[in-house]
């Protein structure tokens, strides 16, 4: 089959079509046809080789497509299903997995990171990672799902339990993941603040659906969050960026407020304020990849149109080092999505 793949870590150059043996499903897996996979910015860092892992991989963890052959212990009646990918592999047996929370298994890796991952023509997996799609998504929205979609689900209800009038304040909001959480905050109806250093995303930001966008290419946006807020802040806080905005996302915080880590673009450490955090009672708490539950409110979000997908541009799977140079360079708004070869 072909598939995408690199051979040394370096630029988005790096990446070449090659031909691989087709994987084969074992008892317990399903065989995918993959109709569209997204790049995400992990893609980019592992490319890089700033993610452990080793060259020789298929990157690409954001995948949709169609079960076409199904292992000896699965339903027959699962081939010809239309499915998103789950892609953490977990263990399914430590205490994570059984209170549902198969994003924290200890004993799990990820697709693309070991292994085959979506810039392939087919992709291997567990059937219990393959989810079936509700009527009327199509396949590049479906890619998106999990992540960043889910990831976003997970962030602010999951892990923020935002409610409808809550003050949500959002680094990094033109990026890929930044415009799905303005897009899931608002399908709750919350107020959104938009931070962002790129003048030229405020229109598609307006368009995912904030209230309000800060744009500060030096990062200091905390005293506009007090002036929009009448000296509230915000009560939740979705931190993208980290790197040149933590500081200011605490002091963004109203009393009593949630500041979730998502990311970290520029893997520095930073510095923590913690007499700002006691005094305001600021609870800090990471979040990463959706749970199952997390990926069925994304799907019926995106059912409903209460979410749409946003998708920058749809490129051929062959192309896919043009997708990596244009992510890199920050010259897209929202997800570069592969589809056909």
């Amino acid at each position: 089959m072909r598939a995408v793949s690199f051979s040394a870590f370096g630029g988005p150059e790096v990446l070449h079509v090659v031909e691989v043996e087709q994987p084969q499903p074992g008892p317990h897996d399903v065989l995918v046809r993959i109709h569209a996979a997204g790049i995400c910015y992990h893609d980019l860092l592992s490319r890089a080789g700033k993610i452990p892992g080793e060259p020789g991989r298929i990157l690409g963890h954001e995948i949709a497509g169609e079960i076409v052959t199904a292992g000896a212990s699965v339903p027959a009646d699962r081939i010809g299903e239309n499915v998103a990918i789950y892609h953490r592999l977990f263990c399914g047996s430590c205490r994570y997995c059984l209170r549902g929370r198969h994003d924290l298994c200890r004993n799990s890796r990820t697709v693309g990171e070991s292994g085959g991952g979506g810039y392939a023509e087919f992709i291997c997996v567990p059937a219990r990672n393959a989810i079936r799609l509700p009527e009327g998504i199509d396949m590049a929205a479906a890619a998106l799902a999990v992540c960043p979609i889910g990831t976003s689900v997970r962030a602010l209800i999951g892990v923020a339990t935002v409610h409808p009038g809550d003050i949500v304040l959002i680094t990094g909001a033109g990026g890929g993941l930044g415009l799905h959480q303005i897009a899931v905050a608002k399908s709750i109806a919350a107020r959104v603040i938009a931070v962002t250093s790129s003048p030229h995303k405020t229109t598609i930001i307006r368009q995912a659906g904030a209230d309000d966008v800060i744009v500060r290419p030096d990062l200091k946006f905390s005293a506009d969050v007090w002036r929009l807020t009448r000296k509230q802040g915000a009560d939740i806080v979705l931190e993208n960026v980290v790197t040149g905005t933590f500081g200011e996302s605490l002091r963004s915080a109203a009393s009593n407020a949630m500041v979730v880590v998502l990311g970290n673009v520029g893997a520095q450490p930073v510095e923590l304020d913690p007499g700002l955090v006691i005094m305001r009672r600021i609870r800090i708490a990471g979040s990463g990849i959706a749970t199952f539950a997390d990926v069925r409110t994304a799907l019926h979000l995106l059912a409903r149109k209460a979410v749409a997908p946003f998708i920058d541009r749809i490129l051929p799977f062959a192309q896919a080092q043009q997708g990596h140079a244009l992510m890199e360079k920050r010259a897209v708004s929202g997800r570069v999505v592969l589809q056909g070869w």
